[in-house]
């Protein structure tokens, strides 16, 4: 039992680090209670104003002022609800006046401007990640303005309670302590450094604690560096925090695999020569502290704070070919952990813009085809609810609101979570409701205490936090409007509709299929994989920019791929499907950087080397090795035969050049990293990676 209690909470760790969500949906739930009293305290001193309609304006407006911010820094935060706050007081103004304008007729005209205030809001997504979250937001809100007139207009108080509202979520937000992204950083970063080192007195033989610790895999360095990169998300760009990268920190993780490859393909006796080397077990240690603290350290016999020396290398000499490769690959490992432990690089890595596009003018940027979409999607929905007078048509409105998106894979994924999250939260409060009927109080105080996980899964799993606000819905209108239970199983089958419609018109209505974008992005990857290859490699600094870059473009490509899969089998969109295609585009990156990375130790200890024109035709002949392998993928030819990288490490080295520790170093690494490289690449050829996603 205290076990799955503690995986459940590494589990909510890792989906929310340092409970930085967490927090922002209990401000989230104390923004509505806000609003919802000064709302109350309001009507109180204006007669004839429904103390409950104002409630529910100023409650939406400060919840989704909350909601569409994301979690930044309390300046950036600070903006951003008061750029939406400003924006929903002006929709809910505009909606005032079109209320009284319209008189009699205010509730159909309000719904039939709510068509148009969808289309403009998905235009918007288009422009920037700020308009993204603002037009969505408009779009739903104006559903408000649609309830707020019914039974009469509330006039000015429209406007006046989106300001209140917003206030209260500035000052919930902004006003009491909040955890640091900068902090939470810091302390998940230490616990993968601490994890990162006893990985490494693992691999060496050493005793990594006490007895009752448990070994550290290398399973368990992937899941800490997801949490890693998971507040490395939530930092500002411009952030001068300094500290471990996510992308050092995959690299770490290389290292040390290889760290462990090595030492185990070692012979016997090479192993135990190690484990007694006075040397090879300072370097151990020199690298645990720089690990665990990011920091080099002053040891007898090294200089410094210079990288370990390499004594315990030196003196096996008399090693076979193979262990001598085992160990030079440790050596070039224990090398690149020393660079990469550092605790002096920004943790956002400045990777630029991109001027080679050309620059569009907003009105280009717009998206004209998703607003048309979502404008004959509203206009269906609308007409089915009169058509059939469904006593909550606007669910069906406010579900193909929620479902469309930019391609048909991601709307028809949000399709399946949006009903399946709903399914669940409605089916649980079904069977809660009759253990609670006598007691409204504790449904409410459970309705109010679960706002917190919609914000914690809704962009991390967006069919959990669907469930959970289905689940608010039916108890919350059950308890506060007394709607018989039953009634509400319309929420089921009116989302069902609206899914249904917003999947239609993004099938039928231009769809914007991902088969063509997903090819176009492969080939791009591949040729910027192969533009990386080519040029020469810098400091450590640029090398992770670059892998930040390859990286970007590989996650970019994996969604297009999953949307992919799903267009091609709808049923996908309910499994977790991957394929293998999804891990050798990442590694491919991280060894295309490793081996650019090599080439440049080699080239650095060839300029005075006697061997130095062997040595060239060696790294051009491995050049065009994976130039040709990269070309056939592009062209799709099969794999390539020509002789390139030697199995026998030591006949491919030109005579004098197998004196240079370093220049051995580098060429294993290079090595290594080309073969690496082969096989990923035959993997993404035996995957069809041009032609579509298996």
């Amino acid at each position: 039992m205290l076990q799955a209690v503690s995986d459940v909470k590494t589990s909510l760790l890792r989906t929310d680090p340092g409970g930085l969500r967490l927090m922002r949906g209990v401000h989230l739930m104390l923004t509505v209670l806000g609003a919802v009293f000064l709302a109350n305290v309001v009507a109180s001193f204006v007669p004839g104003q429904s103390a409950f309609k104002l409630a529910v304006l100023a409650a939406a407006a400060g919840g989704h002022c909350l909601m569409f911010t994301p979690v930044s820094t309390r300046k950036a935060e600070i903006s951003g609800i008061l750029k939406l706050g400003a924006l929903l007081t002006a929709l809910f103004a505009l909606g005032a006046v079109a209320a009284e304008v319209s008189g009699k007729s205010a509730s159909t005209v309000l719904q039939a401007l709510w068509i148009a205030a969808i289309m403009l809001g998905f235009a918007m997504q288009g422009l920037s990640p700020f308009w993204q979250r603002a037009g969505r937001s408009m779009a739903i809100c104006w559903l408000f303005v649609v309830l707020g007139n019914l039974g009469g207009s509330p006039g000015l108080w429209l406007p006046a309670m989106a300001v209140l509202g917003t206030l209260t979520a500035l000052v919930v937000r902004t006003g009491p302590w909040r955890p640091s992204t900068f902090r939470t950083y810091l302390r998940v970063e230490a616990a993968n450094r601490q994890a990162m080192a006893t990985y490494l007195r693992q691999l060496s033989g050493r005793s990594a604690g006490s007895s009752g610790a448990a070994a550290i895999r290398i399973r368990d360095l992937a899941k800490l560096r997801m949490e890693l990169q998971a507040c490395a998300d939530l930092l500002r760009p411009e952030g001068e925090l300094q500290g471990m990268s996510p992308e050092a920190a995959i690299m770490v993780e290389l290292a040390l695999e290889v760290v462990g490859d090595a030492r185990a393909q070692l012979s016997q006796d090479v192993r135990n020569r190690l484990a007694q080397d006075a040397g090879f077990r300072r370097t151990i240690d020199r690298l645990v502290h720089r690990l665990e603290t990011g920091e080099g350290d002053t040891v007898e016999g090294d200089a410094g704070d210079g990288a370990p020396a390499a004594s315990w290398l030196q003196a096996d000499a008399g090693a076979t070919a193979h262990d001598r490769f085992q160990e030079l690959r440790i050596a070039q490992a224990f090398k690149r952990l020393w660079l990469l432990a550092a605790k002096d690089k920004p943790v956002r890595l400045s990777l630029g813009a991109d001027a080679s596009g050309p620059t569009l003018g907003w009105w280009q940027k717009l998206s004209w085809r998703l607003s048309l979409q979502a404008g004959v999607a509203a206009g269906i929905g609308f007409s089915l609810g009169l058509a059939f007078d469904l006593n909550h048509a606007y669910w069906v409105t406010l579900t193909i609101i929620i479902v469309l998106s930019n391609s048909l894979g991601a709307t028809l994924l949000r399709t399946a979570q949006r009903i399946g999250g709903t399914a669940g939260g409605v089916v649980l409060a079904m069977l809660v409701d009759p253990a609670l009927a006598e007691f409204p109080a504790v449904r409410l105080v459970i309705v109010v205490i679960a706002i917190p996980g919609v914000i914690v899964f809704l962009d991390r799993n967006y069919a959990i936090a669907s469930g959970i606000i289905s689940f608010l819905v039916v108890m919350g209108l059950q308890t506060l409007e007394s709607l018989p239970i039953g009634e509400l199983w319309s929420r089921l089958y009116d989302t069902m509709i609206g899914a249904g419609v917003g999947l239609a018109a993004a099938w039928l209505l231009f769809p914007n299929r991902t088969g063509a974008s997903f090819k176009g992005l492969a080939t791009d990857y591949l040729n910027a994989c192969r533009k990386c290859l080519r040029v020469e490699g810098g400091g450590p600094e640029t090398d992770l920019q670059d892998l930040a870059r390859l990286r970007t473009a590989a996650s970019t490509l994996i969604a297009t791929a999953r949307s992919y899969r799903i267009e091609q089998a709808p049923w996908s969109s309910f499994t977790r499907s991957t394929s293998d295609m999804n891990v050798l585009v990442i590694v491919l990156a991280q060894y295309v950087v490793l081996y650019r990375e090599a080439r440049s130790d080699v080239a650095r200890e060839t300029l005075e080397s006697p061997a130095k024109s062997g040595i060239d035709v060696l790294v051009t002949r491995m050049d065009k090795r994976l130039e040709d392998e990269f070309a056939a993928v592009l062209e799709g030819r099969p794999r390539q035969t020509v002789p390139g990288l030697e199995d026998d490490w030591m006949s491919a080295m030109p005579e004098g050049a197998t004196g240079n520790l370093a220049l051995e170093t580098g060429w294993v690494a290079m090595l290594y990293h080309a073969r690496k490289i082969v096989r990923c690449l035959d993997g993404l050829r035996k995957e069809k990676f041009l032609s579509g996603p298996a």
